[in-house]
């Protein structure tokens, strides 16, 4: 029986699948590959309980008179499997025929390359840098840039290709279901009670009892009507003590998880017995699982918006018209068929602070916070509230918005005592360091009263202000040096004023500057926001939860045993069985349960 390939699948999704791409399409590949190997050992089981099991007959015999009862007992102690008699009452669909020789393309060869090509794919992509211009690979990949562009591997998540492989996978699993699973499903809620000339084919190893032994000598010895009168009753009482036999064992076998089935419920000739359904009906959840997950995912690339917005400290951004951007993701039919679009465009988003943390020793960025507020466009009723950091994203109206970036936006200082606010911007740099600068005119330093200046004669003249955190700003004057830095009253000093000992520069929250004193009272940051509404989230997690559990119970050993009276010897009981995993112990345990159901 090799129909139990479990199938690998990516989740895709623009962000997503490169985690879930690679991380599902590995985790199955090995679990597969394990249930092949464990599979390849059907087949060769030994055949050891019957040399194991002499003498069990005799032992019976001698403890014949305190089976009185026994099915009682055995009754009151079985274990309510309702799982599986669940699962046998079952009427399955009826299972389809091999098509278009989907045994190679939807085989387990198939499996492992589907698996193998999406986690690379996934990994790749999580590898190339997503969404940018032609340009960009032209100049960081001069050599494979044409075929980037070409198989869009720029865009990985959303190419022909890793859509075809899904819709492969997607396929194969489906075909693997309904050729493969689901007849070995079906055979297996055969639970029918075998002739004894039957069980001795079925089963892995084979065990004699005799019941009555006596029978056989006085049905030998029979040579006038008086002793054959005697050998008559003594196969009716053989028959009634093979029957009490037969309850006992269903007693013993029910008491370990099996489901029984016999020919009489009274007096019975013949049972059968099976227990682990559950593993055979595991893979096709396994199967259920996977299309959840690439449905899922293919939902959220068709009707799903992902998009990046900077919220200035203070300020709003339109959520509909931030999704409808859609610069980072935006499905074909996201602005058609979405079903919380409508609910999503009468909303925004506020950001009431921003904040980042600072490692205390090395001034490098911690975590970034944001205050956000859900905000009803028209009455500004609030929504929602909450503060966000990275892996904390909020939740509301069936978008999530992550914390995902920060720049710096402006300066609040103080010329002479006079607030001013001052923009900050951003200032390319090649080796990949984020500076933000500002420019304040020599000319509204040097007037007596700063707010009273209304034009600038000479713009090409004046302070430069330089920021790269939200805790110091750097001050270069008219001569372009250095003369000081800026100090936050929201920073810690101890960090840099080490840094800064016995330097010629000033340092605080007040510098003075070609004559004019400069306090700083604040630096206001903006919080880079990742805004998305995914529609499949909900079947991808359902799809995961279902394929845990489901991938551990397909691993659960689905046995067999058959009893029924010998056909050629009155009075002896023939018991067979068979499992697919770990036959040795399989066999002790029916040892046990022999022992304990008939001695």
């Amino acid at each position: 029986e090799r129909g139990e390939e479990w199938r690998g699948a990516a989740s895709s999704g623009a962000d997503a699948a490169r985690a879930a791409s690679t991380c599902l399409a590995g985790s199955l590949f090995v679990s597969s590959l394990g249930l092949a190997l464990r599979q390849r050992q059907l087949g060769r089981q030994p055949r050891r309980l019957q040399a194991a099991m002499r003498g069990v007959g005799r032992n019976a015999s001698a403890a014949g008179a305190s089976l009185g009862g026994g099915a009682a007992a055995g009754d009151e102690d079985a274990v309510d499997n309702w799982i599986e008699e669940w699962l046998l009452g079952q009427d399955l669909p009826q299972p389809l025929k091999p098509i278009l020789g989907s045994t190679a393309w939807a085989g387990f060869t198939a499996a492992l390359a589907q698996m193998f090509l999406i986690g690379a794919l996934g990994a790749l992509g999580t590898f190339l840098e997503q969404g940018g211009p032609p340009e960009f690979y032209a100049q960081k990949y001069p050599e494979w840039s044409g075929i980037i562009l070409i198989l869009g591997f720029d865009k990985m998540y959303a190419s022909p290709i890793f859509y075809g492989l899904q819709a492969w996978l997607a396929i194969s699993i489906v075909a693997c279901t309904a050729t493969t699973q689901l007849p070995l499903a079906k055979r297996a809620q055969r639970l029918l009670p075998l002739t004894s000339s039957s069980l001795r084919r079925k089963g892995s190893f084979l065990v004699k009892v005799d019941c009555c032994p006596a029978l056989s000598a006085l049905s030998e010895q029979a040579a006038d009507a008086a002793e054959a009168a005697a050998a008559a009753a003594a196969e009716v009482q053989a028959a009634g003590e093979t029957a009490q036999r037969l309850l006992q064992l269903k007693g013993a076998l029910e008491k370990r998880g099996f489901v029984v089935r016999s020919d009489d419920d009274a007096s019975p000739t013949k049972l059968a017995a099976q227990r682990g359904l559950v593993g055979k009906f595991a893979p096709m959840i396994v199967h259920l699982s996977l299309l959840l997950i690439l449905m899922g995912g293919a939902a959220g690339i068709i009707f799903g918006s992902s998009s990046e917005v900077i919220i200035p400290d203070g300020d709003t951004a339109n959520m509909g018209k931030v999704l409808d951007a859609g610069r980072r993701n935006k499905g074909p039919l996201y602005e058609m068929f979405n079903p919380v679009k409508g609910f999503i465009d009468t909303t925004q988003v506020r950001c009431e602070d921003f904040r980042i943390k600072y490692r205390g020793d090395t001034g490098e960025v911690e975590q970034y916070y944001s205050k956000l507020v859900i905000e009803d466009i028209k009455t500004k009723e609030k929504l929602a509230a909450d503060e966000i950091y990275v892996n904390k994203p909020l939740r509301y109206g069936g978008a999530t918005i992550y914390q995902a970036d920060w720049s710096l936006d402006r300066l609040q200082l103080f010329i002479k005592n006079v607030p001013v606010v001052v923009p900050l911007k951003l200032v390319p740099d090649e080796s990949g360091l984020r500076l933000w600068a500002a420019f304040l005119p020599l000319e509204l330093l040097q007037a007596e009263d700063p707010g009273s200046v209304k034009t600038i004669s000479k713009p090409d003249v004046g302070v430069v202000l330089v920021a790269e955190n939200m805790r110091n700003v750097q001050v270069f004057g008219s001569d372009k040096k250095l003369q000081g830095i800026l100090r936050s009253p929201l920073a810690s000093t101890t960090a840099i004023a080490d840094k800064l000992l016995g330097m010629p520069v000033q340092f605080g929250e007040t510098v003075t500057v070609d004559g004019c004193e400069l306090r700083l009272d604040r630096v206001l940051g903006a919080t880079g926001l990742i805004i998305k509404n995914d529609p499949g989230v909900p079947l991808v997690y359902l799809g995961f939860a279902l394929l845990m559990p489901a991938t551990l119970l397909s691993v659960l050993p689905f046995g067999q045993v058959w009893a029924a009276v010998s056909e050629d010897k009155k009075g002896q009981l023939l018991i067979s069985g068979r499992t697919n995993r770990n036959q040795p112990a399989f066999e002790d345990e029916m040892k046990a349960a022999v022992i304990t159901g008939l001695a």
